[in-house]
C-alpha cells in the first residue's frame, strides 16, 4: 500500500536525490523509499522476517535490541559530527 506523502527538502539533499535517481534508472520515490527503510533500520526487520522460521523468539528479540542500540549509537555519533562541524 502506498500513501502520498510531501515533504520539503534542502535544495542541495533534492539536487543529489535527483542526480541518484537518474543514475540509477529508477524513480526518485523508489530512492526515497530506499533511504527510509535503511534509516529506519526496515531492510533489517523485513531480512529477519524472512528468517524468522529459523530464529528462536529469543533470538530475533536479542538480534532486534542490537539493532536498535546500533542505530541509536550511529544518530549519537552524527550527532556528535554535526556539532563538531559547527
Amino acid at each position: 500500500m502506498s500513501v502520498k506523502v510531501t515533504v520539503e527538502l534542502d535544495e542541495r539533499v533534492r539536487r543529489a536525490l535527483k542526480q541518484a535517481a537518474l543514475n540509477a534508472g529508477r524513480p526518485e520515490k523508489e530512492i526515497h523509499e530506499q533511504a527510509l527503510r535503511s534509516y529506519l533500520r526496515l531492510d533489517v526487520i523485513d531480512q529477519l522476517g524472512k528468517t524468522v522460521g529459523s530464529l528462536s523468539e529469543e533470538e530475533a528479540i536479542q538480534i532486534a535490541n542490537e539493532e536498535v542500540h546500533a542505530a541509536r549509537r550511529e544518530r549519537k555519533q552524527g550527532v556528535r559530527l554535526g556539532q563538531l562541524s559547527k
